[in-house]
């Protein structure tokens, strides 16, 4: 369990220590060890606090380098500040910051409309003197971070420093991360499962491989080259590092892939497996400070969903609309010293957001005999048209498989006779002849679109997750023919709907 005084910062301090000449931090043209870069960030955050930093205050930053936000954290960490790291291009980020009670804020090139004090950016700290780092409890929020959820709501997840560890420590003891292992990490580090893999390495005294964002020629290129021994991905990620490899087969250093953020295919699995890419499927989510589940080493009965045992720590279970234990399909709800305080809010107060002991995600789910996890979907997604549920992740699925698709999301609209008519908005170099004939030959009649929009491009965050909430507006702007969506006519595609 973790300790009064498990934080990032200790995780750093004692890794300058016991792993002082391993290599903490790995960019573009440098590399520092860890105890070089526990030196720099003592130096920077002297630097920062003569330029108005007040230590023990939130801060957030915004930059779309990861190698900014990366330093910014280390030194939010050594100063006692609670960090909100934010996507510049972010929606209402205002709005973020304010739940989080924010006052100051670094940014390298956004400026702040009003409110908080914006910092100057460092650049150079070489002739600063380190100055003593700054404990915070391991119960105090160390972090807020944003969700990347279906909703347009902007919300944070509080993060404390027993949730930070927690959620290391489980996904250490199945990972089996140590000291010389390396990390490639080109996941945007103001989402979750980017910053995590800061605070794992951390802990492990392993390397941190950090790209700017997503090239598939160079993360196949260092996988190749640097003996890279885990890389997390998206599912569209390994979609083109798959691509880039021309599917050859990965290094033996190459010891996991992770797999989360999004719907894995079986299609995209046989393509992996069968060059022997070592995929680990993971569950989570922002409030839980990263995945709570795992499941490696995937077998030939491995199906879409199947998200594995939970990780050390970390406890699932599955509740009906009252908040009730159910033994079948049902909410899922997590519960363990990984979930969050709560979500930022303008009151500060902790629990905000959970309920029963734990936080209930609002996704489907249901547990096998063995404790096993398989996600079937959002509950607030489901479709009921003509008096069939419908899940809109298994026809997007189906629909995967047409000819000439390459991105598919499915939704709806109130019907007056099937209650939902479901729509499918779709990327796609077929013609809605060929996909309507395609749908009517291999979808289940119930599960079949009644109409087809084509789009250029689907809204998806940095991630690639998709957001579900904005389709609706899409759909709308696709039908006056705007030149950011072009589309041909809605076709109606059954007889029920």
């Amino acid at each position: 369990m973790p300790s009064d005084i498990d934080s990032p910062l200790v995780w750093l301090r004692q890794s300058a220590v016991a792993h002082k000449n391993r290599p903490a931090l790995v960019l573009d043209r440098m590399s520092f060890d860890y105890e070089t870069l526990y030196a720099r960030v003592g130096r920077m955050a002297a630097h920062y606090l003569a330029a108005g930093l007040e230590a023990e205050r939130p801060v957030a930053v915004l930059s779309s380098r990861a190698e900014r936000i990366a330093w910014a954290s280390y030194v939010a960490f050594y100063c006692g500040c609670p960090l909100l790291p934010l996507d510049p291009r972010r929606p209402r980020r205002e709005d973020l910051i304010e739940q989080c009670g924010i006052r100051q804020v670094l940014s390298d090139t956004h400026t702040m409309p009003c409110g908080p004090k914006q910092l100057p950016w460092v650049e150079d700290c070489t002739n600063q003197s380190p100055i003593s780092p700054k404990q915070r409890s391991s119960d105090a929020v160390q972090l807020y971070i944003a969700t990347s959820g279906t909703t347009s709501e902007p919300r944070a997840a509080m993060l404390t420093g027993t949730n930070l560890t927690a959620s290391a420590q489980g996904s250490l003891r199945r990972l089996g991360l140590e000291a010389g292992d390396v990390w490639l990490n080109c996941l945007p580090l103001f989402h979750i499962g980017g910053f995590s893999i800061l605070l794992r390495c951390m802990q492990a005294g392993a390397t941190v491989l950090l790209h700017d964002g997503f090239d598939p020629a160079r993360v196949w290129k260092d996988v190749q080259k640097r003996h890279v021994t885990h890389v997390s991905l998206v599912p569209g990620m390994l979609a083109r590092l798959l691509d880039q490899s021309e599917d050859s087969t990965p290094p033996p250093s190459l010891r996991r892939v992770l797999i989360g953020g999004g719907r894995l295919s079986t299609a995209l699995v046989r393509r992996a497996k069968k060059q022997r890419w070592p995929l680990c499927v993971t569950y989570g989510m922002t409030e839980t400070a990263s995945h709570v589940t795992l499941q490696c080493e995937l077998d030939d009965q491995w199906c879409t969903g199947n998200s594995g045992h939970a990780v050390p720590g970390a406890r699932l279970e599955i509740v009906d609309a009252q908040g009730e234990l159910t033994s079948g399909v049902g909410q899922v709800r997590i519960v363990g010293p990984m979930v969050m305080a709560g979500y930022a809010n303008a009151d500060h107060k902790p629990g905000n957001g959970l309920s029963g002991g734990g936080f209930t995600s609002g996704d489907l789910g249901k547990l096998n005999s063995l404790g096993c996890l398989n996600v079937i979907g959002r509950s607030d997604d489901i479709l009921v048209s003509g008096g069939v549920n419908v899940n809109p992740l298994e026809v997007e699925e189906l629909m995967s498989d047409c000819p000439g698709v390459e991105d598919v999301a499915v939704t709806g609209r109130p019907d007056p006779i099937w209650g939902d008519r479901i729509i499918a908005v779709v990327v796609s170099s077929s013609a809605h002849e060929r996909m309507r004939r395609w749908c009517r030959d291999n979808l289940p009649e119930p599960l079949r679109p009644r109409e087809l929009v084509k789009v250029e491009r689907l809204p998806r965050d940095s991630l690639g997750k998709l957001q579900r909430h904005a389709l609706a507006a899409l759909i709308e702007e696709s039908q006056y023919a705007s030149p950011s969506f072009q589309v041909t006519h809605s076709t109606p595609l059954g007889t029920r709907g």
